[in-house]
């Protein structure tokens, strides 16, 4: 039995890094094939309007795949500004935000966070509307507008 044990606790570490290193070839296949990684965001986004009235239910399954669609465009967004550089001259909006987002992990962390609540609260509030009726969405919608306040 100790044996067994044993065997068990030397594959932890190996298996707990595992999915760090799938990141890792996530973000190097993304980072080679680009181009083709932004027509399967485009070819996803597509899908988003064929969705709606062929099943029960696609109002949500639609909305579920426009939201997953654009926070993995995000993240793919965010990988590839940090190994490409915009060829074109940065706007002064671009320059001030580049700035702050250098010098402050709370300014570049309040961003991904203001992003993300933007691109998911509709999703959001199907899923509270449908689950627990008006009232729960629009307690929903007042903690959303709270916390972006």
């Amino acid at each position: 039995m100790t044996e067994i044990y044993e065997q068990a606790q030397s594959r932890i570490p190996a298996t707990i890094s595992l999915p760090s290193q799938w990141l890792k070839s996530y973000e190097d296949f993304v980072i080679k094939n680009a181009s083709s990684v932004s027509q399967m965001e485009s070819a996803l986004r597509s899908l988003t309007y064929i969705i709606p009235g062929r099943f029960r239910e696609s109002e949500l399954a639609s909305e579920t795949l426009h939201t997953s669609t654009l926070l993995l465009s995000l993240y793919h967004s965010s990988l590839l500004r940090r190994h490409f550089p915009s060829p074109f001259p940065p706007s002064p909006q671009t320059r001030y935000t580049t700035f702050h987002t250098a010098r402050s992990r709370l300014y570049s962390n309040s961003a991904i966070i203001l992003q993300t609540i933007q691109y998911t609260e509709l999703l959001c509030e199907m899923f509270f509307k449908r689950r627990g009726g008006d009232k729960a969405r629009w307690r929903l919608v007042v903690v959303l507008e709270v916390i972006k306040a």
